[in-house]
């Protein structure tokens, strides 16, 4: 008997079509052929299974703004010609959210082309993000489809095996099941939508206890994405089972009455205040306070070049504040250009986006070098750190976010020196929640605001919580 033969291809990126800035190839990490299997942790299971491996491709890339289209249609290209004619099974590692000009879902665009190829006779599993905003036609195109069980995201490997088991079942069972899909069209702020705590925590056992019965491969929720003008933007819940479709469907409408009706319960589980009432706040506490500018989260796709926060800090007189950080790539020119206990003035912010506001500081140039990425620790470029008297800000080179100890301390800098700590973040990343003594959401303005009524949104459907209510 002949070995399986499986094709594997991961294309990921977040967008976000509020952003002004597009993401372009050259902001993917690239692995190519057999490369990309040290990016992937599936190899050894489809050793285990006697498996023949078809790599394709592998291209990651940081939330942004939408894709360029010919940039990504260099990449899906290449994964549909790597694909062979007699390949047994398709494994797919995609995001769910990935926007491209002129052409909409980057993930829906890949398996068209791949059916067009292979036909509708070869099982495809697809893993997905949590935040995906699944389309109607991925669910006639892919044969499983999965995500993330976790937001905050710390089952991102366990998906990726997860979704290659799944492939597996269905290629050993020779069934080629059609998941269905149910929307309840409640947006809420992804920051209060967090898995392990109330109300999807309980959504999220539902639909666990649902893959204990007999027949169902996965019974998945998807929180959606916000910040993505398009008509299939919002929550979705995708059942699939083995052969009956109609129970598929049954189940994912009952996910989507259950998280419709627990949408007065979403709440953020910290403070989340205006940005001048997060200050006062920070500066009246007893401890140390950690502050999210949530409207420039660039871990959100935003442009991370909003002086906003640092503006709000100049006026109320904050001291002892850590700004980290704020992108402006000609004042990171300027510092390079300059001596290190050089005293500079400099205008930071707006450089990228027309929503961001600017600010002007002085301070004295106290470190220059490369900084750890939040992306796999991989090296985000150069950063500058200027102390202001009450204020030290870190300006980067690129749009980044300091989500870890590591990053800080590549940085050179002790978190534990500063009364207030500002990042560009939405809810706190795992480590940094750990050690905050105390977290601040500021609700700030910008292309990752979490305000629905703020996004300007013209092409989503209606009626949207909470936009609309009653309406289920």
């Amino acid at each position: 008997m002949s070995k399986l033969k499986i094709a594997i291809a991961s294309l990921q990126q977040e967008s976000n079509t509020l952003s002004p800035i597009p993401t372009r190839r050259e902001d993917f990490d690239q692995a190519f052929g057999t490369e990309m299997l040290a990016k992937v942790h599936i190899t050894d299971l489809l050793e285990s299974a006697g498996a023949n491996i078809v790599p394709t491709l592998y291209a990651h890339a940081l939330p942004g703004g939408s894709v360029i289209k010919e940039d990504y249609l260099f990449f899906a290209d290449r994964i549909v010609e790597g694909i062979p004619f007699d390949v047994d099974g398709i494994w797919l590692y995609m995001h769910g959210a990935m926007h491209v000009e002129d052409i909409g879902s980057g993930e829906t665009y890949l398996l068209h082309q791949i059916r067009n190829k292979v036909g509708f006779d070869i099982p495809i599993a697809v893993g997905l993000d949590f935040h995906a905003n699944n389309t109607d036609e991925i669910c006639e195109l892919a044969n499983v489809i999965c995500g993330f069980r976790t937001a905050p995201h710390t089952d991102q490997i366990e998906t990726e095996q997860r979704t290659m088991r799944l492939l597996l079942t269905c290629i050993q069972k020779k069934i080629l099941p059609r998941p269905r899909i149910a929307r309840p069209y409640v947006v809420v702020p992804g920051d209060a939508v967090q898995t392990a705590l109330s109300p999807l925590n309980k959504i999220m056992q539902t639909a666990e206890e649902l893959e204990r019965e007999p027949g169902i491969l996965c019974a998945q929720v998807f929180g959606g994405q916000g910040w993505v003008d398009v008509p299939y933007m919002s929550p979705s819940m995708v059942v699939t089972h083995e052969q009956d479709e109609e129970k598929a469907q049954r189940y994912a409408d009952m996910l989507a009455e259950k998280y419709y009706n627990a949408r007065y319960d979403f709440k953020f589980h910290v403070e989340a205040v205006d940005a001048q009432e997060a200050v006062k706040r920070a500066m009246a506490a007893d401890t140390q306070v950690f502050i999210t500018d949530s409207g420039d989260n660039t871990t959100a796709g935003a442009a991370g070049d909003n002086a906003h926060m640092l503006n709000v800090l100049l006026r109320a007189g904050a001291k002892n504040v850590l700004l980290a950080g704020i992108m402006d790539r000609e004042a990171v020119k300027k510092c390079y250009a300059s001596n290190i206990g050089d005293t500079l003035t400099l205008t930071v912010g707006g450089s990228l986006s027309d929503i961001s506001e600017k600010a002007h500081i002085t301070g004295r140039l106290v470190r220059r070098g490369h900084i750890l990425g939040y992306a796999d620790n991989k090296n985000a470029g150069r950063a500058v750190t200027l102390d202001c008297g009450d204020i030290t800000v870190v300006i980067t080179e690129r749009r980044t976010a300091f989500t870890n100890s590591a990053i800080f301390a590549s940085a050179e800098l002790d978190i534990s020196r500063y009364r207030i700590v500002v990042v560009k973040q939405g809810y706190l990343y795992p480590e940094l929640a750990k050690i905050a003594p105390r977290a601040i959401f500021a609700l700030t303005p910008g292309s990752s605001t979490v305000n629905l009524a703020d996004m300007g949104h013209k092409n989503i459907h209606r009626p949207m919580y909470p936009l609309d209510d009653n309406f289920m």
